[in-house]
């Protein structure tokens, strides 16, 4: 019952955003063993896994609730109800329109080792760290094979419908073409260039696509972007909408 000593004090498992982003690194369901959380000032936030450079949680509201005593900076939670998008790596050369995507290697209790554990270089990934602009929005930069990439997401729209705009710039020494695996899920087409998966919309640019079925119970499909990169620099703009309903 004795009060507490001078100088000791409970740290609060809430982080905050306020008129700059967030960034925090850390161990996470949404995220896996390397994941990063960024919340915006406009109450919107989202989730990296570093390992596989993919963009694989979106969620309005409060930003991350964590757990510090995680391994490194602690273990991070979304603090609000969050869309969870796939963690497997996002770009990848594939054979031809028909091979099945390279998926991140699923570990259980009854298999605790790691079958595949170069995964994301096996399939060409390598990250490469972030830098972060004057009002602290990160850009991730990695690498797809010989291509260099940066990504940065940022809010936009109103207040009551806020989206995510993701702009991927490309830098490739030669002229090539890449696969993005850009929604797995429910996928309904709403229009050429919109596509919805539960709770999340979708926009896309004008290029090719490819809508695969993946199972027919539960039903289950990929959206994949057919990218001719051309050699220098290019850019992909995607904008991520959550839904209410």
């Amino acid at each position: 019952s004795a009060a507490d000593p001078s100088g000791i004090r409970g740290v609060s498992t809430k982080l905050t955003v306020d008129d700059h982003a967030r960034t925090f690194r850390g161990r996470s369901r949404v995220a896996g063993f390397r994941g990063i959380a960024v919340g915006l000032p406009e109450k919107l936030s989202y989730a990296f896994n570093a390992e596989t450079g993919t963009l694989s949680a979106i969620w309005q509201g409060d930003f991350i609730g964590v757990n510090w005593n995680g391994q490194g900076s602690g273990d991070f939670h979304p603090a609000s109800e969050a869309i969870s998008l796939d963690q497997d790596v996002s770009f990848v050369q594939l054979a031809d329109e028909n091979a099945p995507w390279p998926l991140l290697p699923v570990m259980t209790k009854e298999n605790k080792t790691n079958p595949d554990p170069l995964y994301p270089k096996n399939v060409g990934y390598q990250f490469r760290g972030y830098f972060l602009s004057e009002l602290s929005v990160p850009t991730f930069m990695y690498g797809s094979g010989t291509i260099e990439i940066e990504d940065r997401s940022i809010a936009a729209g109103s207040a009551e419908q806020p989206h995510l705009n993701r702009v991927l710039r490309f830098e490739s020494p030669t002229e090539q073409t890449v696969w993005f695996r850009a929604l797995t899920g429910d996928i309904c087409p709403e229009s050429e260039r919109a596509f919805r998966s539960g709770r999340l919309r979708l926009t896309i640019p004008k290029v090719e696509t490819k809508l695969r079925s993946l199972s027919a119970e539960p039903k289950r499909s990929e959206l994949l972007l057919h990218l001719q990169i051309p050699q220098g620099k290019s850019t992909l703009e995607l904008q991520y909408e959550p839904l209410k309903k």
